[in-house]
Order: structure tokens, then C-alpha cells, then sequence
């Protein structure tokens, strides 16, 4: 077996020793061990991705790529060696179910990095439109900001020149009226400068001075006002000039035009979801290989092995347990006897004790009364 074979076996977390001795099985857990090999590998590329579009950096990106690789790898290597081919299906698909539930999630997070990478011109043009929506966006505020007090102020200036066009009107149609019945085309139709042509032009200039006298009163206000609303445009194009477009550069920018392209086109939708099932599939394909095939003379092995730890470690407990209970055993009979081999003892003593004391006090001639007044009668 060469070294490749050898570490692709170690990739499956299958046992080498019991390995050997059923050869059989040895192209089977090979493709095991491939398979989360390069599935690790897929979610080192996935992760480097992911990092660099948020970090900008090599370094940082080969670091994290590594470290998410080694983990995956790792999880997956757990997952699968941690599998037992037993006799009831329905326990095994239990016990799988958690580990298929696991391998699904870790499928989608290798795959959707690879979509924004498979997909990376297309959502560059999809964040440029997102930018320009931001820029529009934003400009709109800007202009609904200063809206209010340039229509203020606009308003004032067009009430302004309304104002002075009725007056200029008034001066230049009645100058008109007296101008044709000057010339006999309008009014009496004579053609004179009598009385009626005088009232006429006195009304002309009396109109005249008075668009002259409003001239002088309202230009200085709508000059003042132009001036203020070309400050306040003013202000509004250097605010206009200070928005800077926005960086749409981020994973999050990217997972939101990936998904707004999903969304109107059906060729990128079905393609990523396509890529993510095929990488659900490469996940779930050892649990399931291992889930589906029959007992094999390696799962055999493997439960003898497992079974003779379990019989010796029982054996083990048991003894333990027999050896604890004969020695709590042996000292609480010891301490029982010990307990009342004391009692007795004691009880010697205190019978000597009052013997002696019996003996004095009938040497001393004292009486049964004096006995029973010091209540010593009732220890005898």
C-alpha cells in the first residue's frame, strides 16, 4: 500500500490495523478518505475567497483558508469514523440523522463562496447598478432636503415677476390704446390727438410711473432673494459633490447581488442551485455510502474489538466493584465487632466499679436506707 493510499485511509478515520485484515475493504474507505480530503480542500478555497473579499489580504485569507480547511476536514473525518454498521437500520438512520442534518450545513457553506467566485463578472455588474442605485438614492435626499426652501423662496421670486409682468402689461397695452387712437387704428377710429388721446396718455404714463415706482420697490427684493437661493444651491451642489459613491465591496454586497441576480435570471438561480446540491452531495456521500451498504468484515472486526474493550472493561468493573464490596463488607463487621467487644469492656468496668463501691459502703455500716437516699440501690 503506497503513501498515497495510506493517507487517503487515514482521511476515512478508519482503523489501519483492523484494516489489514480485511483487505477487501480498502478501496471502499480509499474513496471515503478521498472524498472528505477534497471536500476539505473545496472549503479552504470556499473560505480564502469569502476572506479576501472582506480583508483584501493574502496573508490573512491563506491563514483563515487553512484553518477552515482543517476543521472541516477534520469534522467531516469525525463525522464519518463515527458511523457503526449495526444490525437495525432504522437506529442506524437515527443516528444519522444529526450527522446528515451537520454535512448539509457544512455543504452549503463551501458552496455559496464558489458562487460569488463562478459568478464574479456578473455580480461585478450587478454591485455597479446597486452603487449607482445608492448614489441616486442618496442624492434624492439631498435634494428633497433643500427642496423645501428653494420652492419658499423660488415662489417668492415668480410672485415677484408676476407682479411686474401685469404691471409692464398694463403700461404697454394701455401706451397701445393711446397710440391707436392717436393714429385713428383703435378707439373713435379718428385720427386726432384730442381729448381722448390724452386721457389715454396720461393713463400710459401714469401706468408707466407706476411700473417704474414697483420696478424700484421689488427688484432690490427679488435680487436679494436670487442671491439666496443661489447660496442654498450653492450649499446644495457642494453637499452634492461630497457624496462620495458607496463601496459595495463587502460579502454581504456580493450575497445581495447574488441573490437579486438568482432572482431575475433563472440560468444563475438554477446553475447555483444546482452547485449546491452537487456540494450537498459530495458532503452527504460517505455518510450515506457507509449508511447504505451492508456489514462488511470490517464492521464485524470492528465490533469484536469493541466488544472485547466493553466484556474486559465489565470484567474489570465487576472485580472492582466485588473487591469494594467484600472490603466494606469485612470492615463493617470488623468495626461491629470491634463496637461491642468495647461495650462489653466498658460494661466490666462499670460493674467492678460499683462492686467496689457496694463493698465500701457496707464497710462504712452504712444501711439500705442510705443506699436508696444517694439512688445507688438501683444499680446493684
Amino acid at each position: 500500500m503506497n503513501r498515497i493510499s495510506s493517507f487517503f485511509i487515514f482521511c476515512s478515520g478508519a482503523i489501519t490495523s483492523i484494516l489489514r485484515r480485511t483487505p477487501t475493504e480498502y478501496i471502499k474507505y480509499q474513496g471515503i478518505g478521498a472524498t472528505i480530503f477534497f471536500t476539505g480542500i473545496f472549503s479552504a478555497l470556499s473560505a480564502g475567497y469569502a476572506i479576501y473579499t472582506v480583508f483584501n489580504s493574502y496573508i490573512i485569507s491563506f491563514l483563515f483558508a487553512l484553518l477552515w480547511g482543517m476543521m472541516i476536514f477534520n469534522l467531516d473525518r469525525y463525522i464519518v469514523s463515527g458511523m457503526r454498521k449495526k444490525q437495525n437500520f432504522l437506529k442506524e438512520l437515527t443516528m444519522a440523522v444529526p450527522r446528515i442534518i451537520l454535512a448539509v450545513f457544512i455543504g452549503i457553506v463551501i458552496a455559496t463562496p464558489l458562487e460569488l467566485k463562478l459568478f464574479e463578472s456578473e455580480i461585478q455588474a450587478e454591485i455597479a447598478m446597486m452603487q449607482q442605485e445608492t448614489y441616486h438614492a442618496q442624492d434624492d435626499l439631498l435634494a428633497a432636503r433643500y427642496e423645501g426652501e428653494t420652492n419658499k423662496i423660488e415662489n417668492k421670486i415668480n410672485a415677484i415677476n408676476d407682479q411686474l409682468l401685469k404691471a409692464d402689461q398694463d403700461r404697454v397695452r394701455l401706451q397701445d390704446e393711446a397710440i391707436a387712437e392717436a393714429d385713428g387704428t383703435g378707439g373713435s377710429k379718428i385720427r386726432n390727438m384730442g381729448s381722448i388721446y390724452k386721457l389715454k396718455m396720461a393713463a400710459a404714463d401714469k401706468a408707466d410711473k407706476d411700473y417704474i415706482a414697483l420696478s424700484e420697490k421689488l427688484t432690490p427684493q427679488m435680487d436679494s432673494l436670487k442671491l439666496i437661493l443661489a447660496s442654498i444651491k450653492g450649499e446644495q451642489t457642494t453637499d452634492k459633490m461630497g457624496l462620495e459613491r458607496a463601496q459595495l465591496t463587502g460579502f454581504a454586497s456580493r450575497m445581495k447581488a447574488l441573490h437579486r441576480l438568482s432572482a431575475k435570471e433563472e440560468a444563475i438561480y438554477f446553475t447555483g442551485l444546482f452547485l449546491t446540491i452537487l456540494f450537498l452531495l459530495i458532503e452527504c456521500a460517505p455518510i450515506l455510502v457507509k449508511l447504505i451498504s451492508e456489514r462488511t468484515p470490517y464492521d464485524q472486526r470492528l465490533d469484536m474489538l469493541e466488544n472485547a474493550y466493553h466484556l474486559a472493561n465489565l470484567k474489570e468493573v465487576t472485580l472492582s466493584k466485588l473487591a469494594t464490596d467484600a472490603k466494606i463488607q469485612f470492615e463493617t463487621k470488623t468495626a461491629g465487632y470491634r463496637i461491642s467487644e468495647m461495650i462489653n469492656a466498658e460494661n466490666e468496668l462499670f460493674a467492678h466499679a460499683l462492686r467496689k463501691e457496694k463493698e465500701s459502703m457496707m464497710n462504712e455500716n452504712q444501711g439500705w436506707f442510705q443506699l436508696i437516699r444517694k439512688k445507688r440501690i438501683f444499680d446493684f
